[in-house]
């Protein structure tokens, strides 16, 4: 079967930020859809580029599968908090929301651990091989550019070429939304705790993993596996 692709418009940190608001003063789904519509309207004309929009919100936050509640309810408690990075709390939920953009930050990732920048037709040819080769993906892949350079994760150095923006993640609460996200990827059994530092889905967030705190949390698994302490996939 397929991969859906879904993202096929670029989002805007602050209708993340208002989807989230909605959902914290109560709102139920079609509250949430009404007031989205009316707040969205004011910047996007086209009705139907509005619905696709407000469905990849809606799919981020509200219409989430019954397999990420821990996830949602953790990220929603976070915001919460003045210290969270709330940015890398949206960049949890759309990992799991849209495999697209999880892939394609994979692949940034794993790059840009080597060199600094990426090329937009790089990403287009890993991405095809990946995926198979079609409009809809190519068309989503620049919405999900787009969307990282409105969120401020890459610039552009140069027509075509990008270069990520790094942002320091303090907040404990944060950072377990990261790691919660990270393992509900399945990309692997387990990860070593060195290892979670640098997962490549997570390219632009610089953060320390503890093994205390991972410890004393009821949301990790940790077991031995070849003398090393290592984070298990439920």
């Amino acid at each position: 079967m397929a991969k859906m692709i879904g993202m096929s418009r670029s989002i805007k940190l602050e209708w993340l930020n208002k989807t989230v608001e909605l959902i914290l003063e109560g709102k139920n789904e079609k509250q949430i859809k009404d007031e989205l519509n009316e707040y969205l309207s004011f910047e996007i004309k086209d009705p139907t580029n509005l619905i696709k929009t407000r469905g990849i919100l809606m799919n981020i936050w509200v219409k989430t599968p019954d397999e990420v509640t821990v996830l949602k309810k953790l990220a929603i408690e976070a915001y919460k908090d003045e210290k969270a990075n709330k940015l890398a709390l949206h960049w949890s939920m759309m990992l799991v929301a849209y495999p697209v953009f999880s892939d394609i930050c994979a692949l940034i990732g794993k790059l840009t651990n080597i060199q600094d920048t990426f090329t937009a037709s790089w990403l287009k040819e890993k991405l095809f091989e990946m995926w198979g080769e079609g409009t809809t993906l190519l068309y989503s892949s620049q919405k999900i550019l787009q969307t990282l350079k409105q969120i401020g994760v890459i610039e552009n150095e140069k027509i075509g070429v990008y270069r990520i923006k790094k942002y320091q993640v303090t907040d404990v609460k944060t950072i377990q939304v990261l790691l919660l996200a990270i393992l509900y990827l399945r990309e692997r059994a387990y990860y070593e705790i060195v290892e979670l530092s640098s997962v490549p889905q997570v390219f632009p967030f610089e953060y320390n993993v503890s093994y205390e705190w991972l410890h004393d949390s009821n949301l990790f698994n940790l077991s031995n596996f070849g003398g090393k302490i290592v984070l298990t996939v439920d």
